[in-house]
């Protein structure tokens, strides 16, 4: 059996694109600072159980969730719900988080988590309250049931983390690695600077490919993410796609540094290109 590839094999990629040469690569956050940054900012996920009747096969389900400190995820579900009573026979589960995709954006060029571990009910008062807190900060509507008897606090123990980012980034991130991982500071922001990129700086991130990854023949660039110490772009040129990650000048924390760094790497590619 052929092993595993380790990244994805592009039918003439490099001279389709028309790249002089292969740039250095950028600065990026590592699989595990990806995750946190993606659990922190999302809400909901579907919740993978082994199910009961029929007996055996994964059952899939839509739950809302919030984050202990280290990443575990807390849900609130009704003991009457299917994944609850599978849970309590079987604890083994994942949960399938995702990016959030803009419009008109390739959905498989955005990030995916699969968290996999045991899901089990929070017995200690003090931990349930801590729960309580924990769910309510991330889902604000859930104060409309989040005091009926027939729910409970459930936590899933993070043992195994699987991580797609995207074409050609992928990777079982290391737990403990998971659990000591900090979000982003730009997670509140990204998503609007994404949106906002896209939409009325299209042009710019021709210019960006072209002149920071040698991608001469882009034809059009779509953001699909952005953090403190660069963005990721999908280039597309004679039809073929290209995943292109640049790096800021310095890390940025704000979302006013992020324009003022954008600002700075058009007014270079403008003049070079001039």
């Amino acid at each position: 059996m052929e092993p595993r590839p380790r990244e994805h094999q592009l039918p003439g990629a490099a001279s389709a694109s028309g790249a002089a040469a292969t740039p250095p690569p950028a600065r990026e956050p590592t699989h595990a600072e990806r995750v946190r940054t993606l659990v922190h900012r999302e809400r909901r996920g579907a919740l993978s159980t082994v199910a009961a009747d029929p007996a055996g096969y994964p059952f899939g389900s839509v739950v809302s969730f919030g984050l202990t400190d280290d990443g575990d995820p807390l849900v609130f579900v009704s003991l009457m719900a299917e994944h609850t009573q599978n849970a309590l026979r079987d604890p083994r589960a994942s949960l399938l988080v995702t990016e959030p995709v803009p419009d008109g954006a390739d959905p498989l060029a955005s990030g995916r988590v699969t968290l996999l571990g045991l899901l089990a009910p929070i017995e200690d008062d003090r931990a349930r309250d801590v729960a309580r807190a924990r769910y309510l900060e991330a889902n604000p509507a859930a104060s409309y049931y989040i005091d009926f008897g027939d729910f409970t606090f459930l936590r899933l123990t993070v043992d195994h983390v699987r991580y797609v980012g995207g074409y050609g980034r992928m990777s079982w991130v290391d737990p403990t690695e998971y659990r000591t991982a900090t979000p982003d500071p730009l997670v509140d922001t990204a998503a609007g600077i994404i949106e906002h990129m896209n939409a009325d700086h299209a042009d710019a991130q021709v210019l960006l490919c072209r002149h920071f990854a040698g991608l001469a023949r882009t034809q059009s660039a779509t953001m699909s993410a952005v953090d403190r110490y660069g963005f990721d772009l999908v280039a597309v040129s004679d039809g073929n796609r290209t995943a292109v990650r640049l790096a800021f000048p310095e890390e940025c924390a704000t979302g006013d540094e992020v324009r003022r760094a954008m600002v700075a790497m058009v007014a270079e590619a403008r003049a070079v290109s001039a």
